[in-house]
């Protein structure tokens, strides 16, 4: 019966002990479970090691039932269990802090992301705005492009009429010249017939003196009166002849003085039409080279044909694509010949930047050559092979 007693006495604690350690262990699994609830994963982890030390808390209970533990002992375990409680309260708490930093650090970044965002959205809009502005800028480009192809044709065709002029010039020089040669062949026989007329009056008056002397000694000479009369006849019929050939010189010189006239008027008349003409090919001349020196200030897109100090010349073609390729002497079809180099290039204000050479070659690359645009187009300066070659652009 004491036994018996005793045995019940000392089990009470150790159940009360035991419940209260079962207690304990299912507030630190709802404390965990609740705190995983709220923080990352990881947690679930501990929550079934926990269990899982619940479980085997509960085995050993079991066991020391089953032994007969005492309640000393038990007092040191729950002690134990509960150092390890606080310590994983602890943890928790670090975890909860951690992932307060965590969290403000993802706030953080949203902010650092939204105000990346804006950045980006105002990039977007100013390429955007660059885009409209670049489209702009390439209208306008192909306006002057017209303008010069137009005054480029402008000035073919009055080149062409300026050679027609000339050349009709010329004839009209040639036929003033010889209409003058006439005008004086003219006037040296009008003058040649003058002195024979003024010549045969003063025969006739020497005739008609002598006339006078045969008529007062018309008895000596009656035999000569009949000769001295045809003579007077025929002198009479030559100054006839004399005065109607007088008469038809002054008639031809006459003509040929209007012609003459006729012909220095149309002569200013050209020669003011050419002097119009020329005018208005040094104004298409100056419109065009402003409209070239306006539109090309560096190396654009295009055909050029580059000049030095020798006598040969170089052809370059510029792509769009950033590639360019090179011919010996003027070349204007590309697919007419290879050219004899090609690469790759990069344009600027100023400059010009071989980039590279297809299949190598002796020039090392990248190399860079400063352009200066003047009156007689590009100029190739700076410290590069194509030194000293003057571009020009080829429409």
């Amino acid at each position: 019966m004491d036994d018996t007693e005793t045995t019940a006495r000392s089990t009470n604690p150790l159940v009360i002990a035991l419940g209260a350690a079962a207690v304990l262990g299912w507030v630190a699994f709802l404390i965990l479970w609740f705190t995983s609830a709220s923080s990352t994963g990881g947690l679930r982890n501990e929550i079934n090691a926990l269990t899982s030390d619940r479980d085997q808390l509960a085995a050993d209970v079991r066991t020391m039932e089953e032994s007969g533990t005492t309640l000393e002992e038990l007092e040191a375990e729950i002690a134990t269990l509960t150092e390890e409680r606080n310590s994983l309260t602890e943890e928790r708490e670090s975890i909860v802090a951690e992932r307060d930093a965590a969290q403000a650090d993802l706030e953080g970044a949203n902010a650092e992301l939204q105000t990346v965002a804006d950045s980006l959205a105002e990039r977007e809009a100013r390429i955007e705005e660059l885009q409209t502005n670049l489209a702009e800028a390439e209208s306008s480009f192909s306006e002057v492009q017209d303008r010069i192809a137009q005054s480029t044709a402008e000035l073919a065709d009055v080149g062409s009429r300026l050679q027609t002029a000339r050349s009709e010039e010329a004839e009209l020089r040639d036929t003033a010249a010889q209409l003058t040669q006439e005008a004086a062949a003219a006037t040296r026989t009008s003058a040649e017939m003058e002195s024979e007329v003024q010549a045969a009056r003063e025969a006739q008056a020497a005739a008609q003196s002598q006339l006078a002397e045969l008529r007062a000694s018309q008895a000596q000479f009656e035999e000569q009166r009949e000769s001295l009369e045809t003579v007077v006849a025929e002198l009479e019929g030559q100054q006839t002849e004399l005065e109607s050939q007088i008469t038809d010189a002054q008639t031809q010189r006459d003509e040929v003085q209007a012609q003459l006239e006729t012909l220095t008027a149309t002569l200013s008349e050209r020669t003011d039409q050419l002097e119009a003409i020329e005018t208005e090919v040094a104004t298409l001349q100056e419109a065009g080279d402003a409209a070239a020196a306006a539109n090309i200030g560096g190396i654009v897109p295009g055909r050029f044909v580059a000049q030095g100090t020798g006598p040969n010349s170089l052809t370059f073609l510029f792509g769009n694509d950033g590639s360019f390729a090179a011919w010996q002497g003027v070349v204007l079809d590309a697919e007419s010949a290879e050219p004899a180099i090609s690469g790759t290039y990069a344009a600027g204000e100023g400059s010009l930047t071989i980039e590279e050479i297809d299949g190598g070659g002796s020039v090392p690359t990248p190399f860079e050559c400063e352009i200066e645009a003047g009156d007689s187009g590009l100029a190739v300066g700076g410290d590069c092979v194509l030194s000293g070659l003057t571009l020009r652009q080829v429409r």
